[in-house]
């Protein structure tokens, strides 16, 4: 199965504006086109990375990256980030929140 996952990963898109590589690590904006897209192939589903997920909740790059049983930063798990974000509140929420009630 791992092998299945990392050829899924591996996806070689042809777009109108030339190709675009798309690993596990990073991808690019889906376009409008008529194409498939590279974030799936069949039943595989490629899953968002800390960093993505740190983006859609409007916090700065590797904010949940911090030192972990011992560990420098560099080597924190992805498992501990994962659920961080998942118990955060979203801050572009929290902030437009906080201005309502100011008001």
């Amino acid at each position: 199965m791992k092998g299945t996952m990392e050829q899924a990963l591996m996806v070689n898109m042809q777009g109108d504006k030339g190709g675009a590589s798309v690993t596990s690590k990073t991808s690019f904006c889906l376009g409008a086109y008529d194409q498939p897209h590279a974030i799936s192939k069949g039943m595989i589903v490629r899953r968002l990375t800390p960093v993505e997920c740190e983006r859609l909740m409007g916090m700065p790059d590797n904010y949940t990256q911090i030192p972990w049983r011992g560990k420098p930063k560099e080597e924190c798990p992805d498992g501990p980030r994962y659920k961080a974000i998942g118990n955060s509140i979203a801050v572009p929420c929290l902030g437009w929140i906080g201005e309502r009630m100011k008001r």
